[in-house]
């Protein structure tokens, strides 16, 4: 049988879950939304036992769902009854849907077992995944400890228990950590999904002082593609993770990776294990295997006849004393073309390349811990539209 996910933690909690999905059509999909992680994981790998295709959602996520989906909402109690094991093994993950709406992923099991013996992580380690399990980070969190037979807690957004691995992206650690406590028990840090400045390191540094602090650059559709430690020049997202081939094309960065995922269920994009998959960003490769990424190709814009990353303005604003969160956007102009617009949190922010900054109050982040751009847009053009 092919490689699958296995775990035996909750085993007749995952039963029942894999009784009730084995009576639902073969078609549809079983979209999870328990609110309850413990049962959220038991589900997952109950249904995967069942060769349904199975995700995890947000109850935000529901309202984008079509009529491929059955959704789970009811808790099942344990069950004795065994579950018929299918060979077919995908299951759904989606991109995290700050500026547009999420695309869904078809991912195989085998795509994220190829990583999960070669992270460190141990059945002896406690793994603290941060975050909404609809979120693909802390999905592959959770499914990597339990595949191992790791101790597995959901912290929400408060420190529970004491970790000896974290998986978080840069706001939701600073989030849940955000106390002057030390945790010295903290092994291995792995940390993806946004920007990670010195401000930050310096964080983690002081809270997880005897912490291995694993940066990694990555995509819904690759998991890991680089990843950095201490050796990784400043600016860097670091080298190529085992198994991975990077390259540049015209400017833009191509992953040849076993970790690559099936497909997206709605767009005929070519995804497989031989060829070059565009992670959708400029950057550049030095002598060393180092990669730098200058930004998004869909955030790159034309200002005044000019090349204008958008990614670059927001670090821009992000260096600068007191500011905590940025997000720059552009709007039409008849005479420029475009004018870029920001929203900053957390201080007085100006650039000479953005026409007008907003400081807002409250700071509007995905369940991922992302921005939610789609937010920030709209309170940007409420503030400028007749600028």
């Amino acid at each position: 049988m092919s490689e699958r996910f296995k775990s035996n933690k909750n085993k007749k909690l995952q039963n029942a879950y894999g009784v009730w999905a084995s009576k639902k059509d073969d078609k549809q999909i079983i979209a999870i939304c328990l609110n309850d992680p413990e049962h959220e994981m038991a589900a997952f790998f109950g249904i995967a036992k069942t060769g349904k295709k199975v995700c995890v959602v947000s109850s935000d996520m529901i309202k984008i769902l079509d009529k491929r989906y059955t959704v789970l909402r009811k808790k099942k109690n344990p069950s004795n009854l065994p579950i018929n094991i299918s060979k077919t093994n995908n299951f759904v993950t989606f991109t995290s849907g700050s500026t547009k709406k999420p695309k869904a992923i078809l991912r195989s099991h085998k795509s994220w077992i190829y990583s999960f013996n070669k992270n460190g992580v141990f059945k002896s380690d406690t793994v603290a995944a941060l975050g909404h399990l609809s979120h693909s980070l802390t999905l592959y969190a959770a499914t990597e400890a339990m595949h191992i037979g790791a101790n597995l807690i959901f912290t929400g957004l408060r420190p529970l228990g004491e970790p000896t691995i974290i998986y978080a992206t840069p706001t939701l650690l600073k989030l849940v950590y955000k106390n002057n406590i030390i945790y010295p028990k903290v092994r291995k840090i792995f940390i993806g999904g946004g920007t990670f400045n010195d401000l930050d390191r310096d964080f983690c540094q002081q809270r997880f002082p005897n912490a291995e602090i694993k940066v990694f650059y990555g995509t819904a559709e690759t998991s890991f593609i680089t990843i950095s430690d201490s050796k990784t020049p400043p600016n860097s997202v670091g080298q190529a993770y085992e198994g991975v081939k990077l390259e540049t094309i015209n400017g833009g960065v191509f992953v040849t990776t076993p970790m690559i995922a099936e497909s997206y269920l709605d767009e005929q994009i070519s995804m497989n294990v031989d060829t070059p998959f565009s992670t959708g960003e400029i950057g550049h490769i030095d002598n060393n295997g180092f990669l730098f990424l200058e930004g998004r190709l869909d955030r790159a814009v034309n200002i005044s006849d000019k090349i204008v990353y958008l990614d670059t303005l927001e670090n821009d604003l992000m260096s600068l004393s007191g500011i905590e969160y940025a997000a720059v956007i552009t709007i039409p102009d008849a005479k420029r073309g475009q004018k870029a617009f920001a929203a900053v949190y957390g201080g007085i922010a100006s650039h000479p390349k953005i026409s007008g900054i907003i400081n807002l109050k409250e700071w509007p982040l995905l369940l991922s811990g992302k921005t939610d751009y789609i937010k920030v847009t709209a309170s940007i053009k409420e503030a400028f539209y007749e600028k």
